[in-house]
């Protein structure tokens, strides 16, 4: 943001020769560092592997959701490019199976809210680090109106208006798709598949 400041002095007497100084820019902040994108490498893509200084150049101090490229570091130790406004990349999606199927082995069979959150955490995280909604299609237990659980494919937060159980993990992926198909750049899902 750029201040004008005008000088204006009035003098009594003045003459055409001692005019009023002329209007001087001035800045308010310091000149704006380099953009995060500037330390991306030339012509590297979403899905390529950098190394933790360039991670770090590229990420910055804070993350503006979708407004720049962006590394996301796997559980593995990698640093996984992603490039501004695109989809998050299949080892990404990997990584965050992985780490959920690690940390709640049981999510298919607990009726506890213990898997739920050890996942949402997960995901949570990954939201935070790539500045995208995820939502999650997931095979898990329903508990009914009755008290018993029934089992199913469901999808979650944060696509709220299509949150629930489905008849099968297509119908499930068929509704979450076209909740990313109304801001693909700003919205992905990950299918965590816990049935087997």
């Amino acid at each position: 943001m750029t201040l004008l400041t005008a000088g204006a002095i009035v003098l009594s007497g003045c003459t055409p020769e001692q005019a009023a100084p002329a209007a001087v820019a001035t800045s308010a902040t310091p000149a704006a560092s380099p953009t995060p994108e500037s330390a991306t490498p030339a012509g590297a893509k979403t899905g390529d592997i950098v190394d933790d200084a360039t991670s770090e150049a590229i990420n910055g101090e804070y993350i503006d959701p979708m407004r720049k490229d962006m590394t996301v570091k796997l559980s593995s130790g990698e640093n996984i490019l992603v490039k501004k406004a695109e989809p998050l990349p299949k080892v990404v999606i990997d990584s965050v199976t992985k780490d959920v199927k690690t940390a709640a082995p049981n999510y298919a069979n607990d009726t506890s809210n213990d898997s739920v959150n050890k996942m949402a955490d997960i995901k949570r995280d990954l939201e935070e680090r790539t500045g995208r909604m995820i939502a999650t299609v997931v095979y898990g237990n329903s508990y009914n109106d009755n008290g018993t659980w029934s089992k199913g494919w469901f999808v979650g937060e944060p696509a709220t208006e299509i949150l629930g159980q489905y008849p099968s993990k297509e119908a499930a992926i068929a509704a979450v798709e076209g909740w990313v198909a109304k801001s693909p750049a700003m919205r992905t899902y990950i299918v965590i598949d816990t049935e087997g």
